[in-house]
């Protein structure tokens, strides 16, 4: 389904404009501990958040203007906070109790619940999990609720490299960033058309993450971009927008 993408904001450590992401690069990967700023969330809540969280605030928040009583909101991450989880049940395991705040934010719903509470928004919300097709999964839930009449849908995909104790288990290099993207059902001032297409996988599965590879190909202005799952091929191209 060809839809229409108004705005796009990305945040990593040390990139957050567009003109920070003009020189990206998929072989050289962000590194760091920065955080965003997050400003949108009040203090008490931001210092609860992790980095995690925060980037799906970061990016989240320029869109909520454009946002309308009829939008739906997705947000989408493979892993969630494995930090925070991770630290939950090594508490766990040690007999330790658990913190409510801590486990209330581990839920990976948390950073979509919270966004829709500050933005005291009411329409359909979810949070989306696919393994490495979670990207496309989540464009393809926005794809859906556009061809059944909603005008205009906003995702946010939000992840962090694994916490040390997965480490052995990735499959894919990462790095911690997340991106916000309005997208139209019809034509609006300013849009890229851009449409999402999936085959089977023929080949070797992409060695950055879906997220590296979307971002890498839309701040280089790329007609086409692909990335390879473990067992699907999927095509993002930008074509003529008509009208």
């Amino acid at each position: 389904m060809q839809v229409w993408v108004s705005q796009l904001h990305a945040w990593a450590p040390g990139l957050s404009t567009g003109a920070d992401w003009q020189g990206f690069c998929a072989d050289e990967l962000p590194l760091g501990d920065d955080k965003p700023a997050a400003g949108g969330v009040p203090a008490m809540t931001r210092r609860r958040l992790t980095r995690w969280g925060r980037q799906a605030m970061e990016v989240a928040e320029p869109l909520a203007p454009a946002l309308t009583e009829q939008t739906p909101v997705i947000f989408s991450s493979r892993h969630g906070d494995t930090a925070r989880t991770f630290k939950l049940l090594r508490d766990l395991a040690s007999g330790e109790p658990l913190s409510p705040n801590a486990f209330s934010l581990s839920v990976h719903n948390s950073a979509l619940g919270l966004f829709t509470i500050l933005k005291d928004i009411h329409t359909p919300s979810l949070a989306l999990a696919a393994g490495s097709d979670t990207l496309a999964a989540a464009w393809q839930e926005a794809c859906s609720w556009l061809a059944t009449g909603r005008e205009q849908v906003l995702l946010v995909h939000t992840d962090e490299p694994l916490a040390d104790f997965y480490q052995p288990y990735r499959d894919e290099l990462d790095m911690p960033a997340a991106v916000g993207i309005l997208l139209h059902r019809a034509p609006t001032a300013g849009a890229d058309a851009v449409e999402l297409t999936m085959a089977q996988a023929q080949g070797p599965r992409s060695r950055h993450s879906m997220m590296i590879n979307f971002l890498a190909g839309w701040f280089g202005h790329k007609a086409r971009f692909t990335h390879a799952s473990a067992s699907h091929q999927w095509c993002w191209a930008r074509v003529a927008a008509h009208g």
